[in-house]
């Protein structure tokens, strides 16, 4: 009973230390996903060109969202015409290009973990890219697609219904009460991740030995094969937590506690979309053959930009050299983290209130644009 109630404290302890990042991150992106249209992303990401690819992670980064989310954006400017590459280069930066995201990889993690999300994105996008024109899925994407179309009634594009230039949006009642029904939305789809990643996080933390770790994770390697070895196991193991971008940020502080390499541990961070959920709502929308082939080309992105982010964080002599404790993650200290808690506090307090105006009830507005 002691280990138990030391890893429930542990997970309320990590998430306490989070709580700031996830409501700033969530309010972020409920009110950048009011001003962007899906039918205005996908008119601009109608090709694979670098170009085209470029802007669908930089809008990929505006509507910043879970990983759930992430997959229905994604349905939907493919199903508006956006190229599948673009589609799939605005999915991975949603999340790994997500604010609340970095802010979880550096409180978790170090400065080191959150900047190599930001290198790493695009090398990940271009494996990504280079899979897919390499197996040309033509004839399969062609029946995902159809299959999308089936399966799903047209949704309604509510950024439309709102004034046409952002500038106006802005000064629009109605855009900020949808706002606030966008960010109770997103805590909707993410707090059973949430719970399931920190309640995991705090049971291995005080219930896992380090002996664990150290057989999963060999040690003992020269590093030229324990890297790839190492991204190589991530993905396995992203499968077996059932954690996705939201979740695995203290798991992840803990593996890499107990030996994992750096190189493991983006490999791990990129697996996102790999997890038993995601394949299912792909399946959903697209049928089992595409979902499968989706999880192979994100898994296989995920290990090489793994290995290529930490040869390159190793070559310029930025690889991190100590993890951070555990035990100081999970405590309930006044510090900054009380101070930036209650302001997020404050924050989430006003957009629960918009969303309640908008509505009468909280969380039952029309869905956002990018949701």
């Amino acid at each position: 009973m002691e280990s138990v109630w030391e890893a429930v404290m542990t997970a309320g302890g990590l998430f306490w230390r989070a709580f700031w990042a996830l409501a700033l991150g969530y309010a972020v992106s409920a009110s950048i996903q009011v001003f962007l249209s899906r039918g205005e992303a996908a008119r601009y990401l109608g090709d694979a060109k670098p170009k085209k690819v470029g802007l669908a992670m930089l809008l990929g980064f505006a509507s910043s969202s879970c990983s759930f989310a992430a997959l229905s954006a994604t349905r939907s400017i493919w199903m508006k015409g956006a190229h599948l590459i673009a589609a799939l280069a605005f999915m991975f930066a949603s999340t790994n290009l997500a604010i609340e995201v970095a802010a979880l990889a550096f409180i978790f993690l170090g400065w080191q973990f959150a900047l190599a999300l930001f290198v790493g994105a695009p090398i990940l996008v271009a494996v990504m890219a280079a899979i897919v024109l390499a197996t040309r899925p033509d004839a399969l994407s062609q029946r995902a697609l159809e299959h999308a179309q089936e399966m799903t009634q047209e949704e309604d594009d509510s950024a439309d219904q709102l004034p046409q230039h952002w500038r106006d949006r802005l000064t629009s009642r109605a855009a900020w009460q949808r706002a606030g029904s966008a960010y109770l939305m997103e805590w909707e789809m993410v707090w059973k991740e949430l719970a399931i990643g920190f309640t995991i996080a705090g049971a291995i933390a005080a219930l896992v030995p380090r002996s664990f770790f150290e057989a999963l994770f060999p040690t003992g390697l020269a590093t030229w094969l324990l890297v790839p070895l190492h991204a190589l196991l991530a993905p396995f193991l992203a499968v077996l937590t059932v954690i996705g971008s939201m979740g695995n940020g203290p798991l992840a502080a803990i593996l890499f506690k107990n030996g994992v390499v750096f190189g493991g541990i983006m490999a791990f961070l990129y697996s996102d979309f790999i997890v038993p959920p995601s394949l299912k709502i792909n399946a959903n929308y697209y049928g089992w053959r595409f979902a499968i082939y989706l999880g192979l080309v994100f898994a296989g992105a995920a290990v090489v930009a793994g290995v290529i982010v930490h040869a390159f964080f190793g070559v310029v002599g930025l690889l991190p050299t100590s993890a951070k404790s555990i035990d100081d993650l999970a405590a309930f200290t006044i510090d900054y983290t009380l101070f930036l808690n209650l302001f997020a506090i404050a924050v989430s307090g006003v957009l629960i209130v918009l969303s309640k105006r908008a509505t009468g009830e909280p969380g039952e507005a029309p869905a956002p644009a990018v949701s």
